[in-house]
Formats: structure tokens, sequence, C-alpha cells
């Protein structure tokens, strides 16, 4: 398990009882205040049955991400032999390679590592005493590595990371479509409560539900859009803020992890696409190592090497052609080749050669 501490406290459990008191208010003001009155008119309640079961489906979908989202352990920090801290004196990590000097039978050769520390050593964690694997980091709230960490999110009292990560997805993309099919639904209620004749109890609950709506919609909406990007990007949350730093003195970057917009969905969604949208089949994988993106780094430098090459070749050529025309004037030239022949300097004579020998 991840957590190495107490977790539910007071701190913990008040943001959690918070969005539990969003959701059941939202609830009860459009089932009591909306969905009640058109099923029991004859003339609405077909058209009321059918949201109730829209809405019903898609608060019981978001209760089951929420409570998924809270209890899944989001991975931590194996205590293989590879990941501890005793072996760190029998491991020598190059940059952006795992190969050790360690024993032949060490089973840390087959880590594989593209984050490193600026020394190039491997990346250890001192309140773990562990080595953190890619994408790995740790939470002072839950007081453990995480793997693939995004961010810690108070209102589920739980780290969103490798594991959990598809039902904090889905639990924004839920609660945002709830929101939207209550506005969208519940509008006519609240232009009926403003024109007709309505007790002033039940007008007021009806705009505080459809303003509490509102509210959330529009902050679960930016939410999920940056979400969105985050998924599209193959990034986290914090691999996000140390790329907007990567230009400052002493900040890491990280490496680009995109594997094409299908990977990286599958990355957060699972493997399977008609499982996607359902809090079943988180990513398949251990969450310790991950795929570098295919950039075009590599193939721009060895285009480049044989440019070199060639330059190098070409310049050999003009050499052997000049050394046989210096060698039969019997001269002592130097050899001057491309740019460097244009820059010899001109010879002088006149009056300027007479000068020049006198000085």
């Amino acid at each position: 398990m991840a957590f190495k501490c107490p977790r539910w406290t007071v701190a913990n459990v008040l943001p959690v009882a918070f969005v539990l008191w969003i959701i059941g208010t939202i609830w009860v003001l459009y089932s009591w205040l909306h969905l009640y009155p058109l099923l029991i008119d004859k003339a609405t309640h077909d058209r009321g049955m059918n949201q109730v079961i829209i809405s019903q489906a898609l608060t019981a979908i978001l209760v089951i991400c929420f409570c998924r989202a809270i209890s899944t352990d989001p991975g931590s920090v194996p205590k293989s032999p590879e990941w501890r801290a005793d072996l760190k004196s029998a491991w020598s990590f190059q940059k952006g390679s795992s190969a050790a000097s360690a024993e032949p039978e060490d089973k840390t050769k087959e880590v594989v590592h593209h984050e490193v520390k600026q020394t190039g050593g491997r990346r250890f964690c001192k309140w773990c005493d562990s080595y953190k694997p890619d994408r790995c980091h740790h939470c002072r709230v839950c007081k453990s590595c995480i793997l693939r960490m995004d961010h810690h999110c108070p209102w589920i009292a739980n780290c969103v990371g490798f594991r959990n990560h598809k039902f904090f997805f889905l639990l924004v993309f839920y609660a945002l479509c709830n929101c939207s099919y209550i506005i969208a639904t519940m509008s006519e209620t609240l232009q009926w409560a403003l024109v007709d004749e309505m007790p002033a109890m039940n007008r007021f609950l009806v705009v505080f539900g459809m303003t509490l709506a509102t509210i959330m919609a529009f902050l679960l909406g930016l939410f999920f859009m940056l979400h969105i990007y985050l998924m599209i990007k193959a990034t986290t949350t914090i691999e996000f803020c140390e790329k907007r730093t990567k230009h400052r003195p002493g900040s890491a970057t990280s490496p680009d992890y995109s594997r094409g917009l299908f990977e990286n969905i599958r990355a957060v969604l699972g493997p399977y696409v008609l499982l996607w949208m359902l809090p079943i089949c988180p990513p398949s994988g251990d969450g310790l190592s991950f795929n570098l993106k295919e950039s075009s780094s590599s193939s721009t430098s060895n285009d480049a090497d044989k440019d070199g090459e060639t330059t190098a070749l070409l310049a050999d050529a003009r050499r052997e052609e000049q050394e046989p025309e210096q060698v039969a004037s019997g001269t002592n030239t130097p050899k001057f080749t491309g740019d460097a022949q244009e820059e010899q300097p001109p010879e002088v004579t006149g009056e300027k050669a007479e000068k020049a020998a006198v000085i």
C-alpha cells in the first residue's frame, strides 16, 4: 500500500465530506424539485422517466468512479532488491542509461532509467530510503513515493498515480457530464419558478441548485480540459510544471514519453478501447518503466555525421590534388583548403615592399 501514515485524519476527511455534500445536495434538489414534478404529471411522465434514467445512471457511475479513485492504491515502489537502498554502493549509473558496474548476477542491470540526477546518478528518495523509478515522486502527505505521480488530490484523500489515474480522469469527466445535464434539463424548472407561482423556499432551492451545478460545471470544465491536454501530451501535472521551468538554472527536464495520440490515451484509459469510459481495466504494466518518444533527433544526428564525413572526404581530395603541384614546383608553401586559402595574405610589391624591407 502506498500510504505510510494515518490516512483518515480530520484534515483528510473534510474535503471528501465536502465533495459528498455537493453531490448529495445537487442530486436531492434535482430529484425533488425537477424530476418528481415531471413524473407526477401525466403529460410529462415519459420525458421525466427518460431524464430519471439518464441522470441516475450518470450519478451512479460518478459515485463508482469517486469510490474507486479514493480506494485504489496509486502504486508505490516495490521492496524488491533492485530498489533497496542498501544496494546503493553496488551500482554506478551513467546519465541516461542503466548500465551498472556491479556483480554479474546483480538484478539491477535489468532496470531501465531515463531520469537521473544532475550528477548522473540514480534518483534516490531519502524519506523512503529507496531508489525512484522514472516519473515517480515522493508525496509528503502520503509519506510515500508514488508511481507516475500526477498530483496529490485532497478531494479524494489520495494521490493520483499510475493505478488510479483512469478512475480520477473518469470522475472528472462524469462529474462534468452530470452537472451539464442537470443544467440543461433543470433550466426548464428554473424558468417555471421565475414565471409561475411557487413557494419562496422552493424557488430559492431551485436557484441554489442551478447556481451550484453551474459553478461546478465551470470549474470541472477547466480542469477536464487541462487533463485532456496532459493526456494527449503524455505528461503529468508535475512534469508539466517541470517543463515550464526547464530553462531555469538548476532545474531538471523530463524526458518526452509521448508515443502518439492513440498510445497516449491507452496509457491513461487502458488497453481496450471499448472499456475506456468504464471504471474498470486500468492501464497495463507495472508503472516502473516507460518508453520514450521516437524522436527524429537520432536521424538528424546521423545525417549531420554523414555530412561531416562527406566534407572531410572532399577536403582530403583537394589536399591530395594540391600536394603534387607543390612537390613539382619545389616550394614549401603551406597548403590551404577551402575558405582558408582565400584568407591567405596577398603578396606585397613596389613601394610597399621597399618600405617593408627598410623596416
